[in-house]
């Protein structure tokens, strides 16, 4: 299903045996547009707790009634868990002691989004890893994780200038790979609306900058389908907005 990264944020995850706590942020690939780490706040029951990160690859189901995520792992295992400082960034070198804390395969190693695999939960094996023992190193030792957070509020460069802002995303739970940017244009377009864009039209994503580059321009992004949240899974809703963005792309 999609969800919005609104919605997602507040979402309460549930371990084996209890809550752990809701979710904060995500951390995703900005070369894929994938969110490799849920971020969770869990100072309801371990106080001062660091930043703790709960993988995709745990997750049992998303249960859209009340926004629930639960998880295949226990809160004994969550708390510990590798933690990050406050200002410390998810390195490789974190991911590695990560998923070989929780036994997971190596998303890294592999040619489809989730190593050999299109969903999270495959890697749940550590035997997916053992697979990919060719993979170049350089893949093994990089990454392009960023903060959603981040993004928000990001700049929109078309190819004929730079007008609108990013609002909101949307995210498949089933592969967690971004499906649409909301695209605020209220600040060019009179009246104003909020529009989807999938990741085929976006060209580059500066953080020094703060934009999110596209490869069309303003009056394309303007005829962008228009975002209805409350139809964001709904069949003939969905048909109609990939039929639009294949027509304006």
């Amino acid at each position: 299903m999609l969800v919005s990264l609104k919605e997602l944020k507040g979402s309460p995850i549930s371990a084996l045996d209890g809550n752990i706590g809701e979710v904060e942020d995500v951390y995703f690939d900005d070369r894929n547009w994938i969110i490799r780490f849920l971020v969770v706040d869990t100072s309801p029951w371990i106080p001062l707790s660091q930043r703790t990160l709960i993988s995709p690859i745990a997750l049992k189901e998303y249960n859209d009634e009340n926004s629930l995520l639960e998880v295949y792992i226990s809160k004994q295992m969550v708390k510990d868990s590798p933690k990050l400082e406050e200002h410390q960034t998810v390195s490789r070198q974190f991911e590695i002691s990560y998923f070989d804390y929780f036994g997971y395969g190596y998303y890294w190693l592999g040619a489809n989004s989730w190593g050999d695999y299109a969903y999270p939960t495959a890697l749940a094996s550590q035997g997916a890893q053992l697979l990919n023992a060719e993979v170049d190193h350089k893949l093994q030792t990089t990454n392009h994780l960023r903060s959603a957070d981040e993004i928000i509020s990001y700049g929109i460069e078309a190819k004929d200038g730079k007008k609108g802002h990013v609002q909101d995303m949307v995210w498949d739970t089933c592969t967690w790979s971004l499906r649409y940017l909301v695209i605020d244009t209220r600040d060019w377009f009179p009246g104003g609306k909020k529009v989807l864009v999938s990741p085929d039209q976006l060209t580059n994503l500066s953080w020094e900058n703060q934009a999110v580059s596209c490869n069309i321009n303003l009056e394309q992004i303007r005829n962008c389908p228009e975002y209805q949240p409350d139809k964001l899974n709904e069949r003939q809703y969905l048909k109609s907005v990939q039929n639009k963005l294949q027509v304006n792309h």
